[in-house]
C-alpha cells in the first residue's frame, strides 16, 4: 500500500491538471440550473394542484 505523502502528491498533480471553468460559464450554468429548477417547481405545482381539485371534486 502506497504512503499517505505519495497519495496526497498524486492528488495535487492531479487537480494541477483539472480545467476549470471560468466566471462566466459558473455564472452560465448557474443561471440555467436555477431556471431549470424554476419551471420543475411550476409544473410539479401546476400537476400537484390540479390533482388536489380532481381527488378533492371526486370524493364531493
Amino acid at each position: 500500500m502506497a504512503s499517505p505523502i505519495i497519495f496526497v502528491r498524486s492528488v495535487v498533480e492531479e487537480t494541477k491538471k483539472v480545467v476549470w471553468p471560468n466566471r462566466e460559464t459558473v455564472i452560465r450554468h448557474t443561471v440555467l440550473v436555477v431556471l431549470t429548477v424554476a419551471v420543475a417547481v411550476l409544473i410539479f405545482a401546476g400537476v400537484d394542484f390540479l390533482l388536489q381539485k380532481l381527488v378533492i371534486f371526486a370524493l364531493q
